[in-house]
């Protein structure tokens, strides 16, 4: 069995509009679990991503991630429960 972790597409975000990236601002965070301010900072920040090279961003921890392509997958052993 393989788990593939989920992510989030940096350009995706930010065609949403300012009053659903509002919305976002309470499960997004930035550098050290902090939420963005405002929906400005946001963007702002997933500019930033974006000029790095980043075009998604892991919703969790996942080992070996890539920032272009996203979880490479993990196989499981059966009973890992993960």
């Amino acid at each position: 069995m393989k788990t593939i972790h989920l992510c989030v597409s940096v350009r995706g975000l930010l065609h949403h509009s300012d009053r659903e990236l509002r919305n976002f601002l309470k499960w997004i965070t930035g550098d050290g679990g902090k939420p963005f301010a405002s929906v400005t900072a946001l963007r702002a920040a997933l500019m930033e991503e974006l000029s790095q090279g980043n075009e998604v961003l892991p919703t969790g921890p996942c080992e070996g991630f890539d920032y272009k392509t996203g979880c490479p997958g993990h196989e499981q052993q059966p009973g890992d429960g993960q």
